[in-house]
């Protein structure tokens, strides 16, 4: 469960007791866990990202920093970031990479 709610295509009502990073961060985990995004396939951009929810993008890298260290997302720089194998997510970049 995340806490954002979708209110209309592309319009999002966010939680005012926790952090918005943190709201976005369980809702991008959710997609991939439940295989929204698949395993060593990319997940949207971060501008596209900028457009879905209407964040700011300090609030996506922050979300996306932390779905990086538990690693369930890697970055190839020019390429794009992509969701790690199943077998990774959980552990920290460090002893994935």
């Amino acid at each position: 469960m995340y806490y954002g709610l979708l209110v209309t295509e592309n319009e999002w009502e966010w939680e005012r007791d926790a952090a918005r990073w943190t709201q976005f961060y369980e809702i991008l985990r959710d997609r991939i866990v439940r295989g929204v995004y698949q395993p060593r396939y990319p997940i949207p951009s971060l501008k596209q990202l900028e457009q879905e929810f209407a964040l700011a993008r300090n609030t996506i890298i922050k979300a996306l920093s932390r779905l990086r260290r538990e690693g369930y997302i890697r970055t190839v720089h020019g390429v794009g970031t992509f969701v790690r194998p199943k077998d990774d997510w959980g552990q920290e970049e460090s002893a994935t990479s």
